[in-house]
């Protein structure tokens, strides 16, 4: 699978540019401010219908534009697949799969999978729970993706579940007619998550151990609540403590993926240097999983990825990203250092200039 075609319209920087992409590797090289990264938030915008970094529109549409547009083809296999998403400064959104309207972002995520690489992925490892548990949904949904559809229903419930914990009395039956379909989706996602997990935790141990010199390196699954315990029994337990506090304090909300170096958190032993390679460790073993596991060809979105790392590590994870098969769109503000850090993979590179591209050896 591979995006062939990609047109932008007042993305950021970008007024308007058509681009036919290669099938494999993309290089985007120009200085600060060009619009590469742009490019890819594009991109990420035509698999997503939101934002890069949250679900907010008005960083991405450019400034007294009332609307922005990306159009992309996808080859996958013999197949193609024309996805358009357009959207307004008043919050409407238009999504089109081959011409048809289509309600739901997540079948764009179902037709034109991404995972991200840049300066912002040591968050996943710094920051809060959240992100964690959305690139561990991600991997989930395109494995199981039935997966969508508890997702929907306990987040549902959850809502519901909170909105009378608020209220100032207690409609118990609701209560706990919410509360025990709660748990059934809660168990239903927890069940589908370790599976994925027991795959994901044994690439990312063959990973780190291609990319780091760390010992002891573990990817560990927290569902949200005591592992030993029943969650209906929680639930009951801290019934009290959930109504004082107006919300649900367990569950599958609460999830984490915790990274670990010698039974440590990552976080406060690791250098920041290091944080970054078990990051982007953390993505890649789910793009080596997708790839192995389901013959999933993805699209990897690499921002900068000589800034961020070392000659070696960012070397061994290009080598990394090609051996995936996926179609990688990957920046640069040095060519050559851009261009050595994939030897001679066959590719495209753009100059980026001001918003505008021009393949190299066009005039």
């Amino acid at each position: 699978m591979s995006l062939i075609r990609l047109t932008v319209k007042n993305i950021k920087n970008i007024t308007s540019a058509d681009l036919e992409l290669h099938p494999e590797l993309n290089l985007f090289t120009g200085r600060n401010g060009s619009g590469k990264t742009s490019l890819l938030e594009a991109v990420y915008f035509l698999g997503s219908a939101r934002s890069f970094r949250n679900n907010q529109l008005e960083p991405l549409l450019q400034r007294e534009q009332q609307d922005c547009t990306v159009f992309g083809v996808v080859q996958d296999g013999p197949r193609q697949i024309k996805l358009g998403v357009h959207r307004y400064r008043d919050g409407r959104r238009e999504i089109k799969v081959n011409g048809e309207d289509e309600p739901r972002a997540t079948n764009l995520a179902t037709e034109l999978p991404i995972l991200t690489l840049g300066p912002d992925t040591v968050d996943l490892i710094l920051g809060p729970p959240s992100g964690r548990r959305k690139l561990l949904n991600w991997g989930v949904f395109h494995v199981k993706h039935s997966f969508a559809s508890a997702w929907t229903a306990a987040n549902r419930c959850l809502r519901q579940r909170n909105e009378l914990l608020r209220r100032p009395t207690t409609n118990w039956k609701e209560l706990n007619s919410w509360t025990e379909q709660l748990v059934e989706h809660a168990e239903a996602i927890d069940q589908e998550r370790r599976r994925y997990m027991d795959d994901l935790s044994e690439a990312f141990s063959g990973v780190s151990r291609f990319l780091t010199e760390l010992q002891a390196v573990k990817c560990q699954y927290f569902r949200g609540w005591d592992q030993q315990r029943d969650l209906a029994e929680i639930y009951k337990e801290q019934t009290e403590s959930d109504l004082r506090r107006g919300y649900t304090q367990s569950g599958y909300h609460r999830a984490d993926v915790r990274i670990s170096v010698e039974g440590q958190s990552a976080a406060t032993v690791c250098s920041r240097g290091e944080l970054k390679v078990l990051a982007w460790t953390l993505v890649l073993s789910q793009g080596q999983l997708q790839s192995t596991k389901r013959n999933c060809q993805l699209v990897y979105l690499v921002d900068d990825v000589a800034s961020e790392l070392d000659e070696g590590h960012r070397n061994n994870i290009c080598q990394l990203l090609l051996k995936n098969k996926g179609q990688v769109l990957a920046t640069g503000i040095d060519e050559k250092t851009l261009k050595s850090c994939w030897d001679n993979a066959s590719r495209r590179v753009f100059h980026v200039k001001h918003g505008n591209f021009r393949a190299e050896g066009e005039k």
